[in-house]
């Protein structure tokens, strides 16, 4: 008995090229999950360069950490589809542009106030752009 289905890689009918930007959501957020579990500040203070002298501050450490362990679980799906069950990119490039267009439009409405942009916010423009271009290649090519 396996733990993980099948593969359905042969059911998928778009271009592979297409899962790249599902694979480098997948990357991305690993990354920075990671950084937010394992790090003493969770990234806020030594990545983000916030200021969290204040009440609160170690707050934000703990949420930043739970959202960190969230954001690893889901690079492993995403990662698991691009590996074994290629057949769902299409609409898991649909959730990662939902994902990538509401954390831009967070730190549009509610800048941290700092003057330093977080780093994570360059790439995720990157990839909502990318994710959107494959969104072209994931749809079924006609036979």
């Amino acid at each position: 008995m396996t733990f993980l289905p099948p593969p359905t890689n042969e059911q998928y009918q778009g271009q592979l090229w297409a899962c790249v930007p599902l694979a480098l959501v997948a990357l991305q957020n690993f990354v920075g999950g990671m950084v937010h579990v394992v790090l003493p500040d969770s990234g806020l203070i030594s990545v983000a360069g916030l200021n969290l002298s204040h009440e609160g501050g170690l707050q934000m450490i703990r949420m930043a950490a739970r959202l960190g362990a969230t954001q690893v679980i889901y690079a492993l799906v995403l990662a698991l589809i691009v590996w074994r069950h290629r057949n769902f990119t299409l609409p898991f490039l649909v959730l990662a542009i939902a994902e990538k267009s509401l954390i831009g439009l967070g730190i549009l409405l509610k800048p941290t106030g700092s003057g330093h942009t977080p780093p994570g916010i360059y790439g995720t423009v990157i990839l909502l752009v990318l994710c959107l271009l494959a969104l072209f290649g994931a749809r079924r090519t006609s036979s």
